[in-house]
């Protein structure tokens, strides 16, 4: 016989949702029936979990392959076990279950869906994932290999708690459950409190605040750095094919290049909840990276509250074209000095673009000044088409009505003095 545990999420959504805090803090010991659910519309692996009639919640994702496991190991179409665990908030059932077997080997997952798809532009590895993926197999192999604890495998153990979230793929699913497993038996309390902290954070993996990170990471900090290496004006083969590889990035299972230009933080989600592989996940992020470098993913909404913020640093990864202006007049060795000063106050990069941290009412008042220090007939439209930005002379009406202080005002002022 095997033991596993597991966890089960979601109870604020289903039968004891007007009760849930009551719930989790009486549920040690109660008895709880897994039951596959392949009829689930959003996840036919959905595992849910009941008592006797009571739908309590859903196995989370995380630990989806041990159940399955368990049950092809044991011959069992449902699987029972108690709850030994119960954390508070955000509400997660630690579920013990004792198997005859467990078929470590068996694949849950159906990956013909993507039979069909490929990808073939430039490969971009997120280096977060990259080394995520180095890191987890170091430690996996260090806690195999030895039963002696160093330094080196608590420095490995602490920063997996702090990376691992940047990885929504099946891969990293399952080896954080293997992580957890082998951390959880070793006797040092250290290991211990680390297995501790990874279980309870798989009912947090898929939180806003999360996913909100990992997405700024993915589409705007990573794609800034390749930017910075002159990316975008190179690799010209590809711009000869940017329609073919966009076609192939929308032909992706479960229109996920379309949820991206929807929405990057829910589009996480959903990679998370459909089980992607990283082959596949990775093909795609490449994918998507560059389609941001080339000006072609426009992004319609940013997370729950709709923040407009990141949608404008994205857009302002592309270099516009620039006008005959822009090209005449902000270019010339008079503005250069001004752009020198504002690349040293940090306003704007080498490039002449703005920074993500200087504001649309910065952005404005830069372009207000700078057009009358340098006489430019044209207010406005140059500094939009460089900057990729909209309705400046709209802020500066705003900000006359209104009234309001400009941080860091007098700094800008004094850059195009003298």
């Amino acid at each position: 016989m095997e033991k596993i545990r597991f966890d089960v999420v979601g109870l604020y959504h289903w039968d004891v949702r007007d009760r849930w805090k009551e719930y989790a803090a009486s549920a040690v010991g109660r008895r709880l029936t897994m039951q596959p659910q392949p009829e689930n519309l959003k996840d036919p692996y959905a595992v849910r979990a009941r008592e006797g009639a009571l739908h309590v919640g859903y196995v989370a994702v995380p630990d989806l392959d041990v159940v399955y496991q368990a049950l092809a190991g044991s011959g069992q179409k449902r699987l029972h076990g108690v709850v030994v665990e119960s954390n508070p908030e955000p509400p997660v059932l630690t579920i013990e279950a004792e198997v005859e077997r467990v078929d470590w080997n068996y694949e849950p997952f159906d990956d013909s869906v993507y039979r069909d798809w490929h990808y073939d532009g430039l490969p971009l590895m997120p280096p977060k994932l990259e080394q995520l993926a180095d890191l987890t197999a170091d430690l996996t192999d260090a806690l195999e290999s030895s039963s002696r604890m160093d330094e080196a495998v608590i420095s490995m153990a602490e920063k997996l708690l702090s990376e691992h979230l940047y990885d929504a793929s099946r891969e990293m699913t399952r080896a954080r459950y293997r992580l957890e497993k082998l951390l959880s038996e070793r006797s040092e309390a250290s290991l211990q409190a680390i297995a501790h902290q990874l279980r309870h954070q798989k009912g947090m993996l898929m939180r806003h605040e999360n996913r909100d990170k990992v997405a700024r990471y993915l589409f705007i900090e990573l794609p800034r750095q390749l930017r910075k290496k002159g990316l975008e004006n190179s690799h010209y083969t590809y711009d000869n094919r940017l329609d073919e590889l966009e076609q192939q990035l929308r032909a992706f299972p479960y229109q996920l290049y379309d949820k991206l230009q929807n929405d990057p933080v829910d589009f996480l989600r959903e990679v998370y909840y459909n089980h992607v592989p990283r082959k596949f996940l990775f093909q795609l992020l490449s994918g998507i990276v560059l389609m941001i470098l080339k000006g072609r993913v426009k992004i319609k909404k940013w997370g729950r509250e709709g923040d407009t913020e990141p949608i404008r640093q994205i857009e302002n990864l592309v270099e516009p074209a620039k006008s005959a202006v822009t090209e005449n007049v902000l270019l010339s060795e008079k503005a250069a000095v001004y752009w020198q000063k504002l690349e040293q106050k940090g306003f704007v990069d080498k490039k002449h673009m703005l920074i993500p941290s200087t504001t649309r009412q910065q952005a404005m008042y830069i372009a207000d000044i700078f057009t009358d220090t340098i006489g430019m007939k044209a207010r406005w439209k140059p500094f939009e088409q460089l900057w990729g930005i909209k309705n400046l002379a709209q802020e500066k009406y705003a900000y006359l009505e209104k009234g309001n202080t400009i941080s860091r005002s007098k700094e800008i002022e004094d850059i195009f003095r003298g």
